[in-house]
């Protein structure tokens, strides 16, 4: 079963990179693999996030960025915008799980459940069954930061670096090598 889920995963992958929240997927709701460069603003917005293992992530948004309270200074951060049906958010995994083991030390990925209802059990369960090695949050904070992120379709990433300024968007099943190019300027900074 498990290996006929797979094949229809990646089956999947190959038609799409990037999925919305609709019930059906048609053409408004694919998303070239993409690496954006853009200047982006944030409105100063409070956030707390609650982890799947009820951690709270607290940070604001700054005008050039996101103001980590934990993170701050320390490392650089992907918010990983994802949900559990959707292909390129699974085939995103490996790629996100090797690079927190690669940067532990310089790189924190906080992932956010984006409309996709489901239990702390269940997330709890994706997690092991995925082998994810970073924080997953969920609820209505998550929802919130999409909105001011202006998420509308799934796999999308935001890069921040060690002080918390912007440095790069991705929408959809990036390239590892892409990812890392920007990561390395993120810690750098």
């Amino acid at each position: 079963m498990r290996i006929l889920l797979k094949i229809v995963l990646a089956g999947l992958a190959v038609l799409f990179t990037a999925c919305d929240s609709g019930s059906t997927i048609d053409a408004k709701s694919l998303s070239k693999t993409k690496i954006e460069a853009e200047k982006r603003g944030f409105v100063s917005t409070s956030f707390v996030l609650l982890t799947t293992d009820e951690k709270f992530i607290g940070f604001k948004t700054a005008e050039n960025g996101l103001d980590f309270d934990e993170f701050k200074g320390k490392k650089a951060v992907i918010v990983d915008i994802f949900a559990t049906w959707c292909p390129p958010c699974i085939e995103t995994i490996p790629k996100l799980r090797e690079l927190k083991d690669r940067y532990k030390d310089s790189l924190e990925i906080v992932s956010v459940l984006f409309q996709d209802d489901k239990t702390v059990e269940e997330m709890k369960d994706f997690i092991k069954e995925y082998q994810i090695n970073y924080p997953i949050t969920m609820g209505e904070e998550n929802q919130k930061l999409a909105d001011e992120l202006n998420v509308t379709k799934v796999p999308e990433m935001f890069l921040f670096d060690k002080n918390g300024k912007f440095v790069h968007r991705f929408v959809g099943n990036v390239p590892k090598d892409e990812l890392e190019k920007y990561l390395k300027i993120a810690i750098e900074d």
